[in-house]
């Protein structure tokens, strides 16, 4: 039997694991562009050909003990995926591993969130070129344009760094920061999720996404984000909108596969 893709190459039993990957190949609410249901399986194909060990943080990331538990079934409802990925995450969480949850639409970051604060207080640190903060889009309340508008609902403080892309009223909102001073605004007592939306870099790194913004934040700045993370408890993660079908070389499933590893490596190894 021919095996299933898996991060890493990741043959670990679940129980052993103390991250855990997991696919969400939510593709239901795209406005312009699509391609992220194929953004889980892409991501591990990359990370075949990068190393386990970060020479940024001197970490070999099969200390972590990853574990991949493949993805969700996408051929069914938006509800019920969203639900789904909600319980498989407050299980994760509630056995004291970390989730690593691959998109995928930005959309899977609202039961993510919904999961992790079912333990207590949390705030959420999210890397977007776009605010994803409207009320509602083209009918919607939950798509990718309200994701973070919808996990804002769940959280006690969110910090959103690298937009350059607004509606108009989300510009009001309290909640944009520069790489410099985020920390600044995040709470030092309270956990945190990081939702990393690809499309927060330059798009000269990482030109296969679905809604590239000219400018973007360098890789040099979001490794030094993830070093100043090591001063909170990061609980988990999300990686979205990686739409291979507009990067044919290639190289931007490898960046999103590597800023996992380095994730893992910063925070978790």
């Amino acid at each position: 039997m021919p095996q299933r893709l898996s991060f890493l190459g990741t043959s670990l039993d679940y129980a052993e694991a103390k991250v855990v990957v997991l696919g969400v190949p939510l593709e239901r609410t795209s406005s312009w562009r699509t391609g992220q249901a194929q953004g889980p399986n892409a991501i591990r194909a990359a990370s075949d050909s990068v190393e386990f060990f970060s020479a940024h943080f001197r970490k070999d990331v099969r200390n972590a003990k990853i574990g991949d538990l493949g993805d969700l079934d996408p051929y069914r409802s938006i509800e019920e995926i969203l639900a789904e990925e909600e319980a498989e995450v407050t299980k994760i969480l509630s056995d004291g591993k970390v989730p690593i949850v691959l998109g995928g639409e930005h959309t899977i970051v609202v039961p993510a969130v919904r999961a992790a604060a079912k333990f207590g207080p949390l705030q959420l640190l999210a890397l977007d070129a776009h605010s994803d903060l409207r009320e509602e889009y083209l009918g919607l309340r939950f798509c990718h344009a309200t994701a973070l508008r919808r996990a804002k609902e769940r959280v006690e403080n969110m910090v959103i760094v690298g937009a350059r892309s607004f509606f108009g009223p989300d510009l009001s909102e309290p909640i944009f920061a520069t790489p410099e001073e985020f920390a600044t605004r995040l709470r030092p007592e309270l956990p945190v999720w990081l939702s990393i939306d690809l499309d927060a870099l330059d798009p000269s790194l990482c030109p296969g996404v679905t809604n590239p913004e000219p400018g973007g934040l360098s890789w040099a700045e979001v490794l030094a984000i993830f070093r100043t993370l090591q001063g909170f408890k990061v609980i988990g993660m999300d990686l979205v909108e990686l739409a291979p079908p507009w990067d044919p070389s290639g190289v931007s499933a490898v960046c999103a596969a590597k800023l996992i590893i380095e994730a893992i490596a910063a925070l978790w190894a």
